[in-house]
């Protein structure tokens, strides 16, 4: 399908990236791995700003606990003015939504 994965993508202002879906130079999803429930909607947060920042419209973070850490947060309206369309993924379940999103996307 064209699609090309960068790990630890650096970005144009310093950051990092966990994991890039590309597509020649669209960027079409940035991942992130995250593993501690501390402070999450922060570390969710600064993840869609660096997404932002570099230029993806996606951003999943992939997160092994079952809470749902974005629901009824103050961080969901920031994540909304940017922009970023921020999913959170459970390990278990990344390989098949990733190749559903692919999948729609390539159409």
């Amino acid at each position: 399908m064209g699609f090309r994965a960068i790990k630890e993508l650096s970005t144009k202002d310093g950051a990092r990236i966990d994991l890039a879906i590309l597509r020649g130079d669209e960027k079409i999803l940035a991942i992130e791995f995250e593993n501690s429930y501390k402070w999450i909607k922060q570390r969710i947060l600064y993840n869609a700003i660096k997404a932002h920042r570099d230029g993806f419209k996606h951003l999943w973070v992939v997160y092994p606990f079952r809470g749902r850490p974005l629901r009824n947060s103050w961080v969901t309206e920031y994540i909304t003015e940017l922009g970023v369309k921020v999913e959170v993924v459970h390990p278990k379940e990344v390989e098949d939504e990733l190749r559903t999103f692919l999948t729609v996307i390539a159409k």
